[in-house]
């Protein structure tokens, strides 16, 4: 199975506290760094999943591009069709609370903004060879309505954030899946309940709905099938990366003909394998 992601790339600088975060203090505890960005976490995951992948993506032209491209590639991800610029690399930074789920988070994707429709154009033919296509927000406006109408493959889109979800609107009736978090679906929908925003989004077109809870696990949404999959308990251990995992688990398994229930399933167990092994590390 060929997959073609289409997201960001990024450095990561994480910080979890030992106890309670306190507002304008400095609070003791851990910092992190390493590579990260929605589209290349959800590449990895992928390729640990058994797809071959390539990422499009735009690249930084500094010290830290050249280990997260070094990175990448050892992670056996193609970055042939990647966009070179003279940005420098993107950059998330996060703090997490003391549970590990994210309580502020910052970030620097300017570079992003080059990988315009023009680029993308010459690009759009190794996507369509593809068996499927994964979209993140990062992407501009402009690229993320471009794509869609030039695709002939299954697409997956991860909204990102509240921030950036809007920019999806106009293309949910073309999308094969999508996967919000509860944040993200009202965002996109003005829905709190996520079973009217998953109701509010297959009236938009989507074809399969993901929301994501967290530790509650994911609430699942076709024509005909409503449901919650839970998600399997791994305390402790701080949550970024989990939701790229999600994405990937049921990309492989909508792509492979499975049902929205067994997708959801997959996804999971995909997250929960995933943050497992980042605690074996």
């Amino acid at each position: 199975m060929r997959i073609v992601v289409i997201g960001g790339m990024n450095l990561d600088l994480l910080g979890v506290p030992d106890g309670p975060l306190r507002s304008r203090d400095s609070t003791p505890g851990k910092i992190t760094l390493r590579p990260g960005g929605v589209g290349r976490n959800i590449a990895v995951q992928l390729q640990a999943l058994g797809a071959e992948v390539s990422l499009i993506t735009a690249l930084g032209n500094d010290d830290r591009a050249a280990m997260l491209s070094r990175l990448c590639e050892a992670s056996n991800i193609d970055l042939s069709l990647s966009l070179p610029t003279d940005c420098p690399a993107p950059c998330y930074l996060c703090i997490h609370d003391e549970q590990g789920d994210m309580a502020l988070a910052v970030n620097d994707m300017s570079a992003m903004e080059r990988l315009t429709p023009e680029a993308m154009a010459g690009r759009m033919e190794a996507v369509n060879s593809a068996d499927g296509c994964v979209l993140d927000a990062n992407l501009p406006p402009d690229t993320l309505f471009y794509i869609p109408q030039n695709a002939a493959v299954p697409l997956i889109l991860d909204p990102v954030s509240c921030a950036k979800a809007p920019r999806v609107q106009a293309v949910l009736p073309r999308l094969t899946a999508i996967k919000p978090n509860r944040m993200e679906a009202e965002a996109l929908t003005g829905e709190r309940n996520v079973e009217k925003a998953a109701e509010a989004l297959l009236r938009a077109g989507v074809k399969n709905v993901f929301i994501s809870l967290g530790a509650e696990g994911v609430y699942y949404a076709d024509a005909a099938t409503r449901g919650y999959a839970p998600a399997r308990p791994l305390r402790n251990l701080p949550a970024t990366g989990a939701g790229d995992a999600l994405c990937a688990g049921l990309t492989v398994s909508l792509l492979r003909g499975e049902s929205v229930s067994r997708a959801a399933r997959a996804g999971c167990e995909a997250a929960y394998q995933a943050l497992l092994r980042r605690n074996m590390m």
